[in-house]
């Protein structure tokens, strides 16, 4: 008899792949009802695509729920490329992905993992309420043309279909629904959420309120679906910051629920209810109510990074500092992603007058010990630009902008902080330095920079200045309000030889 020693390390890797295959490749169970085993959550969509190859994923269909199509129309000069790409993912080798990663990461892993023969069509299930034919179907098409670039032609063959929209993107067949109105025809589907899906509720439904309950209410709501499904991705969505991370255990409720349906059946779970709760009282402003049931459940729940996060959260609106640190800190020890939560609550702190316990958000040796002591300073300004303590901001931001002369970013922050200062003549020191950075950019993103310079020459008297800075504009912005007035000053000092100049 031959024995095979197995280490520990390697057995619980072995554990995961067979949780992760069990169910994929076309078996599958009704989602909500039976237990689903191939459930993996991810941080981007590339990592989602790797992991549908790594576990051989194969459906129907795939139920996109989602705020972003994440379709693209690929130039043909990838064509060999993508092609390749879905070969390598159907003999699941995902590695390939990393290859990609940058081009696809805004859109193209559906494409892909239909060229890789995952799925035959896409459902796409849009954050809003009601039916996505309650407006006329070219408001749809010109929404889509506006905001994700897809050209008319693309959207040719988009019809109404009873309560959905149908047709195809790049060759992938597509319907467009809502939760309400997701249907199946008997078909196997491959389940992919990314959180940003709620991020879109919370901007598209007026009386949609985030938290614990409403999430519930959306996995009931999924459950009456009666989905047959083979494997579910959930992106957290963290690359790019495409989602806050107040909803990010989100992702750890979803999982759960999948993995035991009978959490949604019969009186709802105590831990559940405590965190409605608390959240119920952060909401209300009763942060003492809430931290305290937040420190319940990071008792009970100690390895729950989200319940630390939202312990700091009301920690942070007592202004207890020290504490405040110590609960982030825990999130982070569970979860790197949280290095970000320092931050983000150090600005919702500041924003709302906790100064002290942002301050000591923005103190915590370990980010000293990660960051880069301009990256440090940059936070802090943008903590002290949200307190209004614009002094403050702008002698980090300088130091700052002077260590990164190429950085566009920090020198719009340092531009709102002498704006809110009414430091005029910095401001126009800021502006016209953006400029120089990157024109186009700021052609693109922000032509109003080149009226203010007119506006601050002028007011202090430098007419031709003025003038140079206002043609630069009209020709952006010819239908301004004030169009007629600018031109006459640009009409009297036309033919002056003269450059535009910082002033002094």
């Amino acid at each position: 008899m031959i024995t095979t020693r197995i280490s520990n390390g390697l057995l619980v890797a072995l554990l995961i792949m067979l949780a992760i295959t069990e169910g994929c490749g076309g078996k599958s169970s009704v989602l909500l009802e039976k237990p689903l085993r191939g459930v993996v959550k991810t941080e981007s969509n590339s990592q989602t695509l790797m992991a549908w190859s790594e576990a051989g994923a194969r459906a129907d269909v795939l139920i996109h729920i989602d705020g972003s199509d994440d379709l693209a129309l690929f130039p043909t000069s990838l064509d060999e490329t993508i092609k390749n790409t879905a070969d390598h993912l159907k003999r699941k080798n995902p590695a390939v992905v990393n290859r990609i990663a940058s081009i696809i990461e805004k859109g193209g892993t559906v494409n892909i993992g239909l060229k890789a023969g995952m799925y035959d069509r896409v459902i796409w299930v849009l954050p809003a309420k009601g039916s996505v034919t309650d407006l006329p179907l070219e408001n749809f098409k010109q929404a889509l043309m506006e905001m994700r670039g897809f050209p008319a032609e693309a959207l040719a063959d988009f019809a109404v279909s009873g309560s959905h929209i149908t047709g195809s993107v790049a060759g992938v067949p597509i319907t467009i629904t809502t939760l309400e109105d997701l249907e199946l025809a008997g078909e196997t589907a491959l389940i992919d959420i990314d959180l940003s899906f709620f991020t879109g509720l919370q901007a598209a439904v007026a009386d949609y309120r985030a938290g614990t309950a409403s999430l519930l209410n959306f996995l009931r709501v999924l459950k009456r679906k009666r989905i047959p499904a083979v494997m579910a991705t959930i992106n957290r969505a963290s690359a790019f910051q495409a989602t806050p991370l107040d909803i990010r255990y989100y992702a750890d409720i979803i999982e759960e629920t999948f993995l035991d349906p009978g959490l949604l059946e019969g009186p709802l779970p105590g831990k559940y209810g405590t965190m409605i709760d608390a959240e119920k009282m952060l909401a209300e402003g009763h942060y003492g109510e809430a931290a305290s049931l937040y420190a319940g459940l990071a008792r009970s729940y100690p390895d729950n990074a989200g319940i630390h996060f939202s312990h700091a959260f009301a920690l942070g609106f007592l202004d207890k500092g020290e504490e405040c640190r110590e609960a982030m800190l825990m999130a982070y020890s569970i979860d790197t992603v949280y290095i970000k939560g320092f931050f983000q609550l150090a600005r919702v702190l500041g924003a709302n007058g906790r100064i002290n316990a942002g301050e000591a958000l923005l103190e915590t040796s370990d980010l000293a010990k990660t960051l880069s002591a301009d990256e440090m300073d940059y936070q802090r300004a943008l903590f002290y630009v949200q307190a209004e303590l614009y002094n403050q901001a702008a002698e980090l931001l300088v130091d700052v902008a002077a260590k990164r002369p190429k950085d566009f970013a920090v020198r719009t922050v340092l531009y709102h902080a002498y704006e809110m200062m009414d430091d005029t003549q910095k401001m126009y020191t800021v502006l016209e330095r953006l400029i120089r950075i990157d024109r186009d950019r700021v052609v693109r993103d922000m032509p109003w920079a080149f009226k203010k310079l007119g506006d601050l020459a002028w007011n202090i008297h430098l007419d031709p200045v003025a003038a140079s800075w206002y043609m630069q504009y009209l020709e952006l912005v010819p239908d301004d309000p004030e169009a007629e007035k600018m031109q006459a000053l640009v009409d009297e000092w036309k033919g002056v030889d003269y450059r535009p100049k910082a002033v002094e």
